[in-house]
């Protein structure tokens, strides 16, 4: 059987034009299991707050949760994140302290391939390969480094503004979760440090950092990733099974394709308001031209817990966060992009979001 993923491939960082190893090839926004939902409600329930609470808006029902056949879409677990944040995000670390309760048994066959995976390098590169069998929303790249360490960068595309954050901290906090349990009992502790680009100053909230990831953790760093020494993509894994590898490799295949061509509405939406050249555009506008009526579109966003409005936002958001780190773009083109009449419109949209303008 031919592998779809090149397993057991050398490094070479001879050339370092191009030091990326291993990439998530496929966005974040796809239909997903309920066992990500299922594990922040646990872990929210545990600090006193009621599922309930935390399914409200999204369509999602504790009945829901417990189905293992049901798919739902990423809007919905966002709609969770959010009433989460809104009830405990005062609390230091939460992102990294959810991600721990990610274990590999909550990934089915995804799991299972990491496990039978050769080599580090190579359960690296499957674990983004088949990232749309996770519950992941940061996309994450394999990167190596010039002191003979190695990178996990993760980076949010996309992403509503109000989540990122958190979404950062908890996909890299499964993620050393994950490789914690693909060597328990070994011994082996390859992480050398976290970097969040976020700044946190309080001491009690970096401790709980540092104890969540059980590493260093810097704050305001250029970029969020976690640091490990070179050496350990080399390092054989415990259960490795190339046979087992290849069987497993079919069936994420198979998964990963249903999960891309079984985008919801919502994800639709969203695509379509990522692909125009501006945001100045409709419900009626964006219904006739994914061949809805405005009815059957509203109907079906709303089912997915939640609406134009709202896609519509987080993407106006999101793309303005994107242009605005491009120096060289000229207001007016950031403004038209966005769908907005001219920059003052924009900066008024700034201020409602933020509190603030954007600097001069």
């Amino acid at each position: 059987m031919t592998m779809i993923v090149e397993l057991g491939g050398e490094l070479d960082d001879s050339d370092r034009s191009d030091s990326v190893f291993a990439r998530m090839p496929d966005p974040w926004d796809h239909p997903r299991t309920t066992a990500g939902v299922a594990i922040i409600c646990d872990w929210a329930q545990q600090q006193g707050c009621a599922t309930d609470r935390l399914l409200v808006g999204s369509g999602l029902t504790p009945a829901t949760l417990g189905d293992a056949t049901v798919l739902i879409e990423a809007q919905q677990e966002i709609v969770v994140i959010r009433n989460l944040l809104a009830a405990l995000g005062d609390r230091p670390a939460i992102g990294a302290r959810i991600g721990r309760e990610y274990h590999l048994t909550s990934y089915g066959y995804y799991g299972y391939l990491l496990q039978a995976c050769e080599i580090v390098a190579d359960m690296v590169r499957c674990g983004l390969r088949y990232s749309p069998l996770t519950f992941a929303f940061a996309t994450m790249t394999g990167e190596l480094l010039s002191d003979a360490r190695w990178s996990l960068a993760a980076h949010t595309e996309g992403v509503p503004d109000d989540i990122a954050a958190f979404v950062i901290e908890r996909d890299l906090s499964a993620s050393v979760q994950m490789q914690r349990e693909l060597f328990a009992g070994t011994g082996v502790t390859p992480l050398r440090e976290v970097r969040f680009t976020h700044r946190v100053d309080d001491a009690a909230a970096r401790a709980a950092y540092a104890d969540a990831f059980e590493a260093p953790v810097i704050f305001g760093c250029a970029r969020d990733e976690l640091i490990f020494d070179r050496s350990y993509l080399d390092l054989p894994l415990p259960m490795a099974n190339p046979h087992t590898a290849a069987v497993i490799v079919e069936q994420c295949e198979r998964l990963r394709a249903e999960r891309l061509h079984a985008n919801g509405i919502a994800g639709r939406v969203r695509a379509y308001l990522l692909e125009r050249p501006s945001l100045d555009c409709t419900l009626e506008e964006c219904a006739a031209d994914l061949h809805y009526s405005a009815r059957t579109l509203r109907r079906g966003l709303m089912r997915e817990g939640t609406s134009y409005r709202a896609i519509h936002d987080d993407v106006r958001r999101s793309l303005a966060h994107d242009l605005m780190r491009d120096t060289s773009l000229p207001r007016t083109q950031i403004a038209e992009r966005l769908g907005y009449r001219d920059w003052s419109s924009f900066s008024r949209a700034m201020r409602r979001w933020a509190g603030t303008s954007h600097p001069e």
